[in-house]
């Protein structure tokens, strides 16, 4: 009971992992492939206002103070999507190794539960035996 228990959570944890991965892979790919067209973004990052709900939240000279920190950072933007093709290169495999090294650890996680019911199990029984024999006497 405790083996299909544990090897059908492992399964499930097993096939939630690849999902995330697979979700991942894709979200990987279509940023890779919308990158080009993001090119005028960052420039624009410097003129967008803060949303009415948090304007009156924020003090005086804020949305002045965040133009300006997101102006500075215009460059660095720009010069991450001119490289977003060469690290969706490396991107790719990286998650793809990723879900190998889980995948091995759920599976090490599901085998190291079952010898640990196994152990468990021996020395229950073991030790019920050792009981009836002390009964008998």
């Amino acid at each position: 009971m405790f083996y299909t228990l544990t090897w059908l959570l492992m399964a499930l944890l097993l096939a939630l992992w690849s999902a995330a991965a697979w979700v991942l892979h894709t979200v990987a790919q279509w940023s890779g492939a919308q990158a080009g067209g993001m090119a005028g973004l960052p420039a624009q990052l410097g003129m967008l206002p803060a949303p009415a709900w948090l304007s009156s939240w924020l003090p005086l000279g804020a949305q002045e103070s965040w133009s300006a920190v997101l102006t500075s950072l215009t460059p660095l933007l720009e010069s991450m999507l001119a490289f977003a093709p060469a690290l969706l290169t490396l991107l790719v495999p990286a998650i793809w190794l990723m879900w190998a090294i889980g995948a091995v650890l759920l599976v090490a996680l599901g085998l190291g539960l079952t010898v640990l019911f196994r152990v468990a199990r021996s020395r229950m029984g073991a030790m019920a035996t050792a009981n009836r024999s002390l009964a008998r006497q």
